[in-house]
């Protein structure tokens, strides 16, 4: 492509949390690629303030469902004005206002949709057949997401690719130190060992086995230390008080730390010794190769996208979902082998650099953008 086009990027979600993240990154490093981008958001959400407060080009519309005749209406003009060559959808439930908005406009730009959770749904009804006909290509950043698109939607295996979701392998880095100011702003000395955990607290993303894990974990080795990084979206602020009732009627008040939201993962993923991934389920998992490229071990449930990410004995340790009995003694093994955790560090780093590096997946989200626009010429 050798003019850039102009891109609008939209991700009508107003919860916070890796969706949302990916879809602001995703925006973020098309624009540092000299494409005019602009990312469309629901009026007054969080991703539209954390999107200006890096300097990005918002447009905002009052869309928080599927049925926006106005939304849809001011949309159209919006994308006339600006002539968009290419509309990226990071949530499959924008293509509901998306596709009435692009035809609606005449400029008849090309829709491509990044899909990242998966849907138990069938969407074959006319609706769907309609909205899906207008898109382009789904690029599911999963196998298991990929599969799913298939057996769920109208889109032809053709038309249905992976592509990762991936991290800036130099932002996360073991070159960012041992995290030592961290360890010591939360009381940890040498002598502890720190298992990590980030999420938000959302049900099922496995707060409940990590807690459980940790009673286990420190009846037998009482230095260990838990370090739980993340804050509840709107909505599931009475999970996180129960989460940290749990915590506290398991008697571990003084092992687990609650961090609560941190602008500085990076640096906070420095103090861990070891990452604990107990979700449930989970369509990839950023925050494991977040963790991979910091050279850290891992501890994840083998469901789902996660399977395209760790190897087995190799970058990580599995367990089954919602066994905490199994996560403490994985954890257990790892505290337990220095060694180990180093040598599953160093090939996990390896692992990212070869497949979940930034900058390759936007050098294949730009010839994925060109190939469109070569087929929208022909």
């Amino acid at each position: 492509m050798t003019i850039p086009v102009p891109i609008l990027q939209t991700c009508f979600s107003r919860s916070w949390g890796g969706l949302e993240i990916q879809a602001l990154e995703v925006a973020a490093q098309v624009g540092k690629r000299g494409y005019p981008v602009v990312l469309a958001c629901s009026s007054s959400s969080r991703l539209a303030s954390e999107a200006m407060a890096r300097s990005l080009e918002v447009a905002e519309f009052p869309v928080t469902g599927y049925f926006h005749p106005g939304a849809i209406w001011n949309l159209s003009r919006y994308i006339r004005s600006k002539a968009f060559r290419i509309i990226h959808c990071q949530h499959s439930r924008d293509l509901s206002v998306v596709v009435p908005a692009a035809d609606l406009s005449r400029v008849s730009p090309k829709i491509i949709l990044s899909k990242r959770v998966g849907s138990y749904v069938g969407k074959r009804d006319l609706f769907h057949r309609y909205t899906y006909s207008r898109v382009s290509l789904v690029l599911a950043i999963s196998e298991v997401i990929r599969r799913n698109v298939l057996d769920t939607t109208p889109m032809a295996p053709g038309r249905v690719l992976t592509l990762h979701d991936a991290i800036d392998a130099e932002e996360y880095s073991p070159a960012r130190g041992d995290g030592a100011l961290v360890r010591e702003g939360f009381g940890f000395t040498k002598k502890n060992i720190v298992v990590g955990f980030v999420g938000r607290f959302s049900p099922g993303k496995g707060h409940e086995e990590l807690l459980r894990a940790a009673s286990e974990v420190v009846r037998e080795r009482p230095l260990v230390r838990f370090l739980v990084a993340g804050e509840a979206s709107a909505g599931e602020e009475a999970y996180e008080r129960e989460i940290r009732a749990l915590c506290t009627s398991l008697g571990l008040d003084g092992a687990v730390t609650f961090a609560g939201f941190r602008r500085d993962i990076p640096d906070v993923m420095a103090s861990f010794d070891i990452l604990a991934f107990p979700s449930h389920a989970e369509s990839f998992g950023v925050v494991l190769i977040e963790a991979m490229a910091m050279e850290l071990p891992v501890v994840s449930t083998n469901c789902d996208g996660v399977l395209d990410i760790v190897v087995e004995e190799e970058t990580g340790l599995y367990v089954p979902p919602r066994n905490s009995t199994e996560l403490a003694s994985a954890l257990l093994r790892l505290i337990d082998d220095p060694d180990l955790r180093r040598r599953l560090g160093v090939a996990g780093r390896k692992r990212v650099l070869e497949f979940f590096d930034r900058r390759n997946q936007i050098d294949r989200l730009e010839n994925i953008y060109a190939e469109v626009l070569a087929e929208h010429s022909t």
